[in-house]
């Protein structure tokens, strides 16, 4: 796999996530469209009494040719969970559903051979487009949060709520959490209250701590923290995105 670094451009700094997402949109309604063009022809071909006249080794050899696809989805699908890459996942899932596509050709031409039940052919190509379909819908809802920047999943935000939550024996308390992903991305802003006798040195050096921790509990995350003062009235204002 090579990876490729490209620089910041200003005023585009998380624009190469976004454009991750826009891509497995793209990609999986260009295969969606295959999908809808070429199976109902083709159920409707077999639905048409015309005999399945079997497989030859040529065939068998032919439909087995996406099987070593299994075992470089399951390694793409790892990056894609390790580097949360929607680009990655979405490209195994494509492969994985290739292979359970010559799984179920081979399946269903090889009962309709064995039996002469020639329904479960057109049976078994429309269970593969429902399982194209599906999982196509699964990749574009995915993609589409990422675009929508919505929260993050009720696991990352509790071991976020943890790592706070542990600062509380030092008389530090927090407000205004809130998380968004874009793309491959995370965000993290917190207010952190102490106490208003600290100094600045003292209260950077807790959020550098905090920052760090959450970082390293969480990939490709960017956290922002605000300080404030645990006694000062004004610090409690503030926990909604519209202060009032």
């Amino acid at each position: 796999m090579i990876s490729i670094v490209c620089p910041t451009i200003a005023g585009r700094e998380h624009w190469l996530e976004r454009c991750e997402c826009s891509y497995c949109e793209t990609t999986e309604l260009e295969h969606e469209f295959i999908v809808v063009r070429d199976y109902p022809a083709r159920d409707l071909r077999r639905f048409d009494e015309q005999p399945v006249l079997g497989m030859t080794l040529a065939d068998a050899i032919s439909r087995m040719r996406g099987q070593p696809g299994t075992p470089i989805a399951l390694v793409i699908r790892r990056a894609g969970q390790r580097h949360n890459s929607p680009a990655l996942a979405a490209n195994a899932q494509h492969l994985l559903t290739d292979v359970w596509t010559s799984v179920g050709v081979l399946l269903g031409v090889g009962v309709v051979a064995a039996s002469g039940w020639t329904w479960l052919d057109p049976v078994v190509a429309l269970l593969v487009a429902v399982n194209i379909t599906w999982t196509g819908f699964g990749i574009l809802r995915r993609s589409t949060l990422g675009l929508m920047d919505t929260a993050l999943p009720a696991d990352e935000l509790a071991q976020i709520k943890k790592i706070l939550d542990s600062y509380r024996k030092e008389e530090v308390r927090y407000h205004a959490l809130r998380t968004r992903q874009g793309g491959a991305r995370r965000f993290v802003s917190v207010h952190i209250l102490v106490p208003g006798a600290w100094h600045v040195q003292r209260g950077h050096r807790l959020l550098e701590r905090i920052e760090a921790e959450i970082r390293a509990a969480l990939p490709n995350v960017t956290v922002l923290t605000h300080l404030e003062s645990l006694e000062d009235s004004a610090s409690w204002e503030d926990q909604t995105l519209d202060r009032g």
